[in-house]
């Protein structure tokens, strides 16, 4: 198919998703519609509030450069072939995988595989879409046509086997019975509904459109079910393409319901805590729970701030996310908060959970999305640079379940969870991660309601979309970012035509410039980070943005041992590592590497002394040791004789406390005190972490910048 062929493809399947040609649908329901026809990428049917920005469809964004060669390995690895990696991925929602009565029940019995193929099949999708790729995208059809083909009235959700006027159907759907049955396929439905709305919001296709009707138009007490509330966004979804009148009443009563309270620790764990504020006199590891819960459950309370137009369903979530980043209280210096399974403090050797690096990523975009606050995006360009290379292979063929921000030797820290593996138990990790690169490609430029388009992230790529009174256009964006820090962008509309195009401004940019076929233009960001230009756009027009780096140094104390001080070191978005060079494989360290260094800085300045040392690209990204970017740091070796963390607590945690980690019987395996200064100082030598299998990222000091070493952070 020529590029031709493929923009006037794009743009015919938008025109669908937008919804023109849903006559049908738009008779359905008779909620609250509005005009749309003058938005581009609007809806048939709009909330009482506007989200800030309109995702475009999936395939309207083409990934380029860098980020093309990482989406090609994802998908000659996991996302193109899970179906060899495990037997559960050939069972996920097949013809002849109709789990009933326990073994739909519980997770471990037979349910996991809806939860995994919901994982799967959205990244799937998404990456097809992504890339233009016939042969994934009729994979995932394939997969996803088992369900769409078989919807009927009668079915629970997207459950099409099973009766919902059979009672034991009903009851092996719901059933909250604790342990691994806490109305676990409710959830695993939510994650099918955003497949398939990645599905039609890609395709048009309106047999897939009259599925998702079907399972959130049905019952109303379905969608506000399961073990997380990971319906109400794809049922949101159907409701603006189809204005059906039950799906918009289900989510009526839901807000109604459940109006934002104050701080209330007497919830049940399992219960959503998420519209409420949290309590501002605990840190963040002492009120959620598990860590896929937590993300799961705080995002769809945004949605009740466009439902209803009350702010406060949106303060609530972002207060939560707004704590993880005080002090050392839960965030780590890779991007993603401490979730080895639960929460927990900032520690060297506490895990993140791969599933979350996903499910922060989602639940900042969707912030995103509903607020338009860019520092959203900044926390999704920190997660993607950082935290996702780190968990899986440079032949995204194996991964790790928990990921830590030192990883010393093949043991330290110790446990299978920590090596890369083909699969880990549960295979939730090695479902989730599929979603990584699809997730950010497809939310690298987003609509707006002026019928512009916004740079939300920031990636080579090429974009084909509609601006202004439906003009087609196509931006092209060359950039090796983040490896470097301009981006070029040449705006190709199909006529002159005036739009505006927005443009985020990261939040740890100082000094952003802006030009516009060579001329300056005023950088500075609005509020929201974004600086928004409204002109005339004719073919030929470039944009240039550089947004100038600077070393950034951060002190602190590692929370889960005794507040052990600790620096890491950031070049933009990218946090830096001393790399323990992998050898035969991911699982293999140089066991002859030094890597028992103590940061020595010098003076009162973030970063100085430390040099930067720029690299050609590489012919083929691949998250190589060998890295474009290099920071040289001084640092002093000294006698460091690494303590692995102790094991979980044995008995039971107060029943106030949502995570079962205890802090004070963690120990690390940095220094209790600032090393002294008194070896002879060497250079080393830092890359970028997700360019790290085995590592040092958050590094013990010495005694010369400890006067100045902040006892916490700042929200």
């Amino acid at each position: 198919m020529s590029r031709r062929q493929v923009f006037l493809t794009a743009i015919i399947a938008g025109l669908a998703w937008s919804g023109a040609g849903l006559k049908r649908q738009t008779a359905i329901g008779k909620g609250p519609q509005k005009n749309t026809n003058a938005v581009n990428y609007g809806r048939p049917f709009e909330p009482p509030a506007r989200p800030a920005f309109i995702p475009l469809p999936p395939g309207r964004i083409e990934p380029a450069g860098w980020l093309r060669d990482w989406a090609l390995t994802a998908r000659d690895g996991y996302t193109g072939h899970m179906e060899e990696v495990d037997p559960a991925f050939r069972q996920a929602w097949a013809a002849d995988y109709r789990m009933t009565g326990d073994r739909l029940s519980y997770w471990d019995r037979g349910a996991w595989p809806y939860e995994g193929g919901g994982y799967w099949l959205d990244g799937m999708i998404r990456l097809g879409y992504a890339l233009h790729d016939d042969s994934l995208l009729s994979k995932a059809k394939a997969r996803l046509d088992v369900v769409v083909n078989n919807m009927n009235e009668n079915g629970i959700l997207f459950m099409w086997w099973l009766d919902k006027n059979n009672p034991a159907d009903v009851e092996a759907a719901g059933k909250q019975a604790g342990g691994e049955a806490q109305a676990w396929p409710i959830w695993a439905n939510g994650l099918m509904g955003r497949a398939l709305a990645a599905y039609y919001a890609g395709s048009g296709d309106h047999r897939v459109l009259r599925a998702l009707e079907m399972a959130y138009g049905g019952d109303r007490g379905w969608s506000r079910k399961g073990w997380a509330l990971s319906n109400l966004w794809p049922a949101f979804e159907a409701y603006t393409w189809t204005g059906n009148r039950n799906i918009g009443e289900a989510l009526t009563g839901l807000f109604a319901d459940n109006a934002v309270k104050t701080p209330e620790k007497s919830v049940p764990l399992y219960e959503s805590w998420y519209n409420r504020m949290p309590d501002e006199r605990l840190p963040w590891f002492r009120q959620p729970d598990h860590g896929v819960h937590f993300n799961e459950s705080t995002i769809p309370w945004a949605l009740g701030s466009l439902w209803t137009g009350k702010p406060e369903y949106l303060k609530a979530p972002c207060r939560w996310y707004e704590i993880i980043e005080r002090g050392d209280d839960g965030m780590q210096p890779h991007g993603v908060p401490v979730c080895d399974e639960n929460s927990g403090p900032t520690g060297s050797l506490r895990g993140t959970e791969t599933c979350n690096v996903a499910g922060y990523m989602w639940s900042q975009i969707t912030l995103l999305r509903v607020g338009g606050q860019g520092v959203m995006a900044d926390r999704v360009e920190r997660a993607f640079f950082n935290a996702a290379p780190a968990v899986v292979s440079r032949d995204f063929k194996t991964h790790v379940y928990h990921q830590t921000p030192n990883r010393i030797t093949r043991n330290l820290p110790d446990g299978h969870a920590f090596l890369y593996s083909t699969t880990h138990g549960p295979l939730c990790c090695t479902a989730a991660l599929n979603r990584f690169v699809p997730n950010y490609v497809t939310h690298l430029w987003m609509a707006t309601y002026d019928n512009g388009l916004a740079a939300t992230h920031y990636g080579p790529c090429k974009v084909s979309a509609l601006v202004a009174d439906r003009v087609p256009v196509e931006l092209e964006c060359r950039t090796d970012y983040p490896f470097n820090d301009f981006i070029d962008i040449a705006v190709k509309p199909a006529r002159d035509a005036t739009f505006p195009l927005s443009f985020r401004i990261p939040g740890w940019c100082a000094n952003p410039h802006i030009t516009v076929n060579g001329s300056l233009h005023r950088a500075a960001a609005g509020a929201n980070g974004f600086v928004r230009i409204e002109r005339l756009w004719r073919r030929g027009d470039t944009v240039h943005l550089r947004f100038p780096m600077t070393v950034r140094v951060r002190t602190g104390h590692d929370n889960s041992a005794a507040d052990t001080p600790y620096a890491t070191v950031s070049y933009g978005p990218l946090l830096f590592a001393l790399a323990i060079p992998d050898t035969v494989d991911a699982n293999t360290p140089d066991d002859a590497f030094n890597w028992n260094y103590a940061l020595d800085l010098q003076g009162d300045k973030p970063g100085y002394g430390i040099a930067v040392e720029r690299r050609p690209m590489p012919g083929k990204w691949a998250w190589q040791l060998d890295a474009p970017l290099r920071l040289h740091v001084r640092a002093r070796s000294f006698d460091w004789q690494p303590v692995a963390r102790k094991a979980l607590p044995t008995e039971p945690v107060a029943r106030d406390e949502a995570s079962p980690f205890q802090p004070e019987r963690v120990l690390t395996h940095l220094p209790a005190k600032p090393v002294s200064a008194g070896t002879v100082p060497e250079e080393i030598r830092l890359v970028p972490y997700g360019c790290t299998k085995f590592r040092v990222s958050m590094f013990p000091v010495t005694d010369r910048p400890a006067g100045v070493m902040p006892a916490a952070r700042g929200p």
